[in-house]
């Protein structure tokens, strides 16, 4: 998936795709329900970054990704 970087009042954005977070759970079914998820986010290397919701205080473990990018 291919998304356009954009800046908003001096931050940079890339918008994710909603119906991959709701399949996730990380966005509600419910399209009124609202949402103020907190999203952990981590540089893994140039060019490469992981986005990962905050789940009880903290990010999900990395388990098999750690492989990839942790050498």
């Amino acid at each position: 998936m291919i998304r356009t970087l954009r800046e908003h009042d001096g931050t940079p954005l890339v918008a994710l795709d909603k119906d991959e977070l709701k399949m996730d759970g990380i966005l509600p079914e419910d399209e009124d329900e609202s949402v103020d998820q907190l999203m952990h986010i981590k540089r893994m290397g140039e060019g490469a970054w992981l986005i990962r919701p905050v789940v009880d205080g903290g990010p999900p473990d990395l388990g098999p990704i750690r492989d990839l990018y942790e050498s």
